[in-house]
């Protein structure tokens, strides 16, 4: 793992803390009820008022988005996301980032209703596929990668680390995210990571992994 990542891990989910010259970035915000692990890795980082440069939304879920108010009243931090998702998080109704509202997602949300925490909010930035972080500190772009939802993105850095939200997770092994949206999409976005030069995938759930040998096995098992 690269040294100026932290991985900040809950049961429920991952967020990535990144180490830059100027401050700090943020990969995903975390859940509202589980704020203290959150707030104890920024401490232990130094991390401290007007730190964090910007919080990038890999999707709208409220496990990845649920500290996003706090961060930004706290620490000044600017929140990006893709645009697509942007509605889920400004209504607090997650299912709007979906194409399919009944589906398998739909019945995960509503299992975790009585968990839900959630304070609505508006993007201050939106990214888009390629977009170059450099702007803010980052030798990375952003992967538009749909499937588990219409604007989900990961983050890739010019060493070869993608932070790639909930496209893929890691349980007992590298798979793609069971709870699909779009399967045909999920498919086309793990394509699209091929021809990337992705050395280590941080996922949203689950610890990271190689790329290398979770594609091979994709080939024969998954596509």
């Amino acid at each position: 793992m690269a040294r100026n990542i932290t991985i900040i891990s809950t049961n429920v989910v991952n967020c990535y803390l990144l180490k830059i010259a100027s401050g700090f970035i943020l990969i995903d915000a975390g859940i509202s009820f589980q704020r203290g692990a959150l707030k104890k890795a920024l401490k232990q980082a130094g991390c401290g008022s007007g730190d964090i440069n910007l919080v990038i939304l890999t999707h709208a879920d409220f496990d990845h988005t649920g500290n996003c108010v706090w961060l930004r009243n706290k620490y000044g931090a600017i929140i990006a996301m893709h645009r697509e998702d942007s509605a889920a998080v400004e209504s607090g109704r997650m299912l709007l980032s979906r194409k399919n509202r009944r589906g398998i997602i739909a019945g995960a949300l509503m299992n975790f209703g009585g968990l839900l925490i959630f304070r609505r909010f508006k993007p201050d930035v939106f990214f888009s596929d390629g977009e170059d972080l450099s702007r803010y500190g980052l030798e990375a772009r952003v992967i538009h990668i749909p499937g588990h939802s219409l604007g989900s993105i990961g983050v890739l850095t010019k060493d070869g680390d993608f932070f790639c939200g909930d496209l893929l997770v890691n349980g007992k092994k590298p798979a793609p995210n069971p709870l699909i949206d779009d399967a045909a999409e999920i498919n086309a976005s793990i394509e699209k990571l091929r021809s990337l030069n992705i050395k280590t995938v941080y996922p949203g759930h689950g610890k990271p992994f190689a790329m290398e040998p979770f594609l091979k096995d994709y080939s024969l098992h998954g596509s």
